[in-house]
């Protein structure tokens, strides 16, 4: 099953980053903590929960065959995070992850993917798209642009020449989907040490625009 074997992995990839895991499977729960009603409304019907370090997770398989697949699932993983997060303090509640597995492929599935990864209502949101004849690449890939991923190990020697640190950094900020131009001017930014923070925050913002 491939919701097994994505938590199977997400376990994995937290120990070898040294982070404690767990089994959560009040995250999963039906009702809310304290109310022993069942909610009415719609729920994954495969999920698990889990301690990641900091980071709460709801794994839940995403059915691409169809705009409507992909609508009720996320709806139904939408309801299961609000639950969730009576079940989380404040701090938990903010690295809170809903990270979906993807099980078969319709014509547009890359807009579907794409749209929920960008849509971060109730919390932020991940998929994984399994290749089956390679899980190992599939899931690698997968964690590199993810929480999981740990770029601080490989960057940044004391001594390591400026210009490789920024090359670096841009890197890292263009695997987390900003363009190659947007992610120049933000290191450029960064270096500039601007004292207002809300002229800082604009020159963010318009650099997003900036072209590949």
């Amino acid at each position: 099953m491939l919701l097994d074997e994505l938590c199977t992995r997400l376990a994995a990839a937290a120990k070898d980053n040294g982070w404690p895991v767990e089994r959560r499977d009040d995250l999963t729960a039906p009702s809310f903590r304290g109310s022993g009603d069942t909610t009415n409304v719609s729920l994954p019907a495969n999920a698990r929960g889990l301690q990641l370090g900091l980071y709460a997770v709801i794994a839940v398989p995403l059915r691409l065959e169809s705009a409507a697949s992909v609508e009720d699932d996320l709806k139904a993983a939408h309801n299961q995070m609000i639950i969730a997060r009576s079940y989380l303090s404040n701090a938990q509640v903010i690295d809170a992850h809903i990270i979906f597995v993807a099980e078969g492929k319709s014509d547009d599935w890359k807009q579907h993917v794409d749209r929920i990864q960008r849509d971060e209502a109730t919390c932020r949101k991940l998929v994984w798209m399994p290749d089956r004849q390679d899980f190992d690449r599939s899931f690698a890939e997968f964690v590199d642009c993810s929480f999981l991923a740990r770029p601080w190990l490989v960057a940044i020697a004391r001594d390591a020449p400026l210009d490789q640190n920024q090359e670096l950094v841009e890197t890292v900020l263009r695997e987390q989907g900003l363009s190659e131009g947007a992610a120049k001017a933000w290191v450029e930014l960064a270096a500039s040490r601007i004292d207002d923070p809300e002229q800082l925050v604009e020159r963010l913002v318009e650099a997003m625009e900036m072209p590949t």
